[in-house]
């Protein structure tokens, strides 16, 4: 059975980057992290690519799934990240949440990104 996933608020994610106990994957495609930046400590990884990258059987499967997270998915406005957190649940992947409102609300409060 599939678990809801959890909703982290931007002020909530100042408190996580703090204790730096998150792994943030970032879902966007590069074109948009070169125009948007990104949250300093994310990894991208392509909507597109999740499900090989969650993948333990696939050869494109990303070794940073194989920590136990948590990990904390993001994309620009929240909705390709909360369905990516559903590919990498369906995959077996434990201690996923989705980044309320996205990078845009990340920007929204004038957070600081990098490129």
């Amino acid at each position: 059975m599939q678990e809801l996933i959890e909703q982290i608020s931007v002020n909530e994610l100042d408190k996580i980057l703090t204790n730096g106990n998150f792994i943030i994957i970032d879902v966007r495609s590069s074109k948009g992290i070169e125009t948007q930046g990104k949250i300093s400590s994310a990894i991208n990884i392509p909507f597109d690519s999740i499900e090989q990258a969650t993948d333990v059987n696939n050869e494109n499967y990303n070794e940073i799934f194989s920590n136990n997270g948590p990990f904390l998915f993001c994309c620009t406005g929240g909705v390709m990240s909360y369905m990516a957190a559903i590919k990498a649940q369906g995959k077996g992947i434990k201690n996923v949440c989705n980044l309320e409102g996205g990078h845009a609300a990340w920007l929204k409060l004038k957070k600081a990104t990098v490129v």
